[in-house]
């Protein structure tokens, strides 16, 4: 096992999607290097923390990032890494099944995927969730945790 922590992988594989969407709009080879980058350090924060919620999600949005970067190029791989993206969220949603914006990332990848029964269904999971009070707010406050998640 890796002695790289989770949480500092997680930190620099966002430091470099700030760098990529910072630069997508005038240099979009060099915003995709640096979101590949990051789903690499995504990937390994993933692995060194299997259960850690965050972790899984961030890799499930840097595959939408590149199925995005595909889609934009025509790629016909992109459906399939949408599909890829979508099921990598799925298992973020498994290990906080809560969340109702993590059910949202994983309808959206659907929809992205042209899968629209699934992405209906985990949009309907998603708006429930986000009706429904949670555990933290029984005393009607939004903790830090519950409003940045």
């Amino acid at each position: 096992m890796t002695s790289d922590s989770c949480s500092a992988l997680l930190q620099s594989g966002n430091a470099l999607v700030a760098q990529a969407q910072a630069v997508a709009t005038h240099d979009f080879a060099a915003a995709r290097a640096l979101w590949r980058a990051a789903g690499a350090l995504f990937l390994r924060a993933h692995a060194v923390d299997p259960e850690h919620h965050t972790a899984a999600l961030r890799l499930g949005q840097a595959w939408m990032a590149e199925a995005h970067a595909l889609q934009k190029e025509d790629s016909e791989d992109a459906v399939a890494l949408w599909r890829q993206a979508a099921a990598q969220c799925e298992a973020a949603f498994a290990l906080d099944p809560q969340h109702a914006a993590t059910a949202m990332q994983v309808a959206s990848a659907y929809a992205w995927a042209q899968d629209a029964e699934a992405a209906q269904a985990w949009a309907q999971i998603g708006r429930h969730l986000a009706q429904q009070p949670t555990a933290d707010s029984a005393d009607d406050a939004e903790t830090p945790e519950t409003a940045a998640d």
